[in-house]
């Protein structure tokens, strides 16, 4: 791609950017706008009389996301190309951005449920230590719906994996190992955090909203059990969706043949939940040397999860390949190269470890001490 592409590309990239920004603060606006009128007027005997606010705002709302996410598709084809396609070449790599991994080469790795929803894109293909891969963008949904008493339909999307996906094809054969990254240190007390935050202001604004004007009085708490004994199925339903949600990563995903497996490193307990089909491979794979580059990935780049399923190695990375719209195309495809070096390096250390335990293996010199 010549100079003057670029900079054609870098105009189109200004304009649409000060487009999305301007949606963006228009539907911040809207939707702050939109929730303080019906929280304020929620218990107002004529809420109904004044409907007509939010019956205009959020369909509103629903058309600039759209029309966000239209311009965000129709521009981020073009400046992936023009970031990731050098960036790739001059790693002898094929990039394809409308390609990907299909859904039942995800499945075969063994690390996430099978989703409702699955997308793919940003397919590359090359040579990582001599061994052929594959890798794309991949996003997996799970669509939770639940009906109230008077019919009608709810639906929640989880996140079951939003990343990058990487399969590589090697010469040695294992039954089946999966590790999944848990949470540590800050990570599960920011969560802890969050999560106490949460349900302080929910508690606040049930005494403020709630509790107070019940006590004092009698007419108002009438009306409120009134409200709540007719919704209450819908109620229950949405405390159990919160409920199945918060506690949906503890849940064991654990496949057949599968079991739970602990290692004598306690730090690399610590990091990854283990499952294995075969104990006595599992610690001739996941040796000292191998669980301490994986220990130090774990500490350096934050969450991912691998398994070795066959002859295939399957990495899976949370952060993927996204396109910023806040920098000149020239700092994105430097910001790329760096970003394509350090992913397949990072992959090629892990590989080359496991390389050289396999070679001790073969040789009968293995050594799990």
């Amino acid at each position: 791609m010549n100079q003057e592409e670029l900079n054609k590309i870098e105009r189109k990239r200004k304009t649409i950017y000060l487009i999305i920004q301007t949606l963006n603060i228009a539907v911040v606006i809207l939707f702050i706008g939109t929730f303080l009128f019906m929280f304020s007027n929620a218990f107002n005997p004529n809420f109904g009389d004044s409907f007509v606010l939010p019956f205009i705002t959020i369909p509103l709302i629903i058309i600039l996301v759209l029309v966000n996410r239209y311009l965000e598709n129709s521009i981020n084809k073009e400046i992936s190309k023009a970031i990731y396609e050098p960036a790739f070449k001059e790693k002898n790599t094929e990039f394809s951005y409308d390609d990907g991994l299909t859904l039942d080469e995800v499945m075969s790795s063994n690390l996430f449920p099978k989703p409702d929803r699955f997308t793919s894109s940003s397919l590359t293909k090359g040579e990582i230590s001599n061994f052929p891969y594959k890798a794309s963008n991949i996003t997996l949904l799970e669509e939770h719906t639940e009906t109230d008493k008077d019919g009608h339909t709810h639906t929640s999307t989880t996140v079951i994996f939003d990343g990058r996906m990487y399969i590589i094809e090697t010469p040695f054969y294992k039954k089946g190992i999966i590790l999944k990254s848990k949470k540590i240190g800050k990570e599960k007390l920011l969560n802890i955090a969050v999560s106490a935050i949460i349900i302080l202001i929910a508690i606040g604004l049930i005494i403020h909203n709630l509790l107070l004007p019940i006590l004092s009085d009698p007419y108002y708490k009438e009306g409120v059990v009134e409200f709540f004994k007719k919704n209450l199925l819908f109620f229950i339903g949405f405390i159990l969706i919160i409920i199945l949600t918060i506690i949906s990563p503890f849940l064991s995903s654990r496949k057949k043949g599968y079991r739970k497996a602990k290692l004598e490193s306690g730090q690399f307990n610590e990091y990854f939940d283990i499952e294995t089909q075969d104990q006595v491979e599992l610690r001739k794979t996941l040796t000292p040397a191998v669980m301490e580059k994986l220990i130090n990935l774990r500490s350096s780049i934050g969450e991912f999860h691998l398994s070795i399923i066959g002859s295939k190695i399957f990495f899976a990375f949370p952060k993927s390949f996204a396109i910023k719209y806040n920098k000149p195309v020239q700092e994105l495809i430097e910001e790329a190269k760096q970003a394509v070096e350090r992913e397949l390096e990072t992959i090629k250390s892990i590989i080359e470890t496991l390389k050289l335990e396999e070679e001790k293996i073969k040789k009968g010199i293995i050594n799990n001490n």
